[in-house]
């Protein structure tokens, strides 16, 4: 079952927006030209984790900005690869202007991507690649630079010596076994470091909690956890007893900055974690999109990369702060602003 959101953009939404866009310190683009529109959808991997939320904020901020995009926001009700290359097909069907796509895994969207592009419809991905498709550009993190980001950090917490459970989301996904991969380059330099898994949850909340505390209980001597998904950090704490009573014992490293995740960070639970820019997902791919329909010189290199944040104890307080902030919309746009990416070429 699939479900989606059209949110359309008007003079009306735009003139209310430019008050409060003012008032936040953002600039606000010429009203739409020619009555011209444009129908963009963004497509995340599924529509129950909340990795994406801040994401749907970004993409409807930035549809209200540009005032001439109807913006289409749809995918599964859970990931799904066979799903969302179906979603697809049906967005080319409805023949859309734009589309960005959060890849469940590749393979299958090779096909329904490269139909898109060249039916002339502006094909970018975001979070997760599509490698070996058309699609003009790719939007996210380097994801193996991110996973030699959370390799560093374990090594720091851990050492250089030790068992290192590595754990993830889908089998399947680009973007993940990417991470995986930088895991493995700057841990593995280290001949005292022993690998085991990759352990995969599949994006489901439940196995990846109780995956979390089946490892615990099978390597309690393990010296980290390297959680490139970070699923099982997104539900309650108290779901996880083996992580509770581990506190600190083995170090635990995970993805994604999310304000349920910090208070884990603030109590001692996870030593670290290394972030994405969740509202660019959905402002800038909109932006991107946008830019390329609107002006036939505009162009992006294939990787258009994201900053990567680290949060640890230090600094956890600061991100507690931004997240309450950032519980609707407009607080959103105020905790996390940032300037559209304009064209690079």
């Amino acid at each position: 079952m699939t479900r989606n959101t059209l949110i359309r953009a008007g003079r009306r939404d735009i003139l209310k927006l430019a008050g409060a866009g003012a008032a936040a310190g953002l600039a606000m683009p010429a009203i739409a030209r020619a009555n011209k529109r444009y129908t963009i959808a963004v497509v995340p991997k599924s529509l129950d984790n909340p990795v994406f939320y801040t994401a749907h904020y970004g993409a409807m901020q930035r549809a209200k900005e540009l005032g001439d995009v109807d913006l289409i926001w749809t995918a599964s009700a859970s990931s799904d690869a066979s799903q969302e290359a179906e979603i697809v097909q049906n967005l080319i069907t409805r023949h859309v202007d734009g589309m960005a796509i959060d890849a469940n895994a590749p393979q299958p969207l090779i096909a329904p991507v490269n139909e898109a592009v060249e039916k002339g419809i502006v094909t970018i991905t975001w979070d997760s690649d599509v490698p070996g498709s058309k699609r003009q550009v790719y939007y996210g993190v380097d994801n193996t630079k991110m996973g030699v980001s959370m390799g560093e950090q374990a090594l720091k917490f851990m050492g250089t010596k030790g068992k290192v459970i590595l754990i993830s989301g889908g089998p399947g996904a680009t973007n993940l076994n990417a991470r995986l991969a930088g895991v493995r380059q700057v841990m593995g330099k280290h001949k005292g470091i022993e690998f085991l898994g990759p352990y995969f949850d599949n994006d489901d909340l439940t196995k990846a909690q109780e995956l979390i505390d089946n490892v615990l209980t099978a390597h309690p001597d393990a010296g980290a956890i390297v959680d490139v998904a970070a699923v099982a950090f997104f539900g309650k704490l108290s779901a996880m007893p083996k992580l509770i009573a581990n506190r600190g014992k083995v170090k635990i490293i995970g993805s994604d900055v999310l304000a349920p995740e910090i208070p884990l960070v603030e109590k001692g639970y996870v030593q670290a974690l290394v972030g994405q820019d969740y509202w660019g997902w959905g402002y800038q791919t909109v932006t991107i999109i946008h830019n390329m329909l609107t002006n036939k010189k505009c162009h992006y290199p294939t990787l258009v990369p994201q900053a990567m944040p680290v949060v640890t104890k230090a600094n956890a307080a600061h991100w507690v702060k931004l997240w309450d902030e950032a519980k609707t919309p407009a607080g959103a746009a105020k905790a996390f602003r940032e300037a559209p990416i304009g064209c690079m070429g």
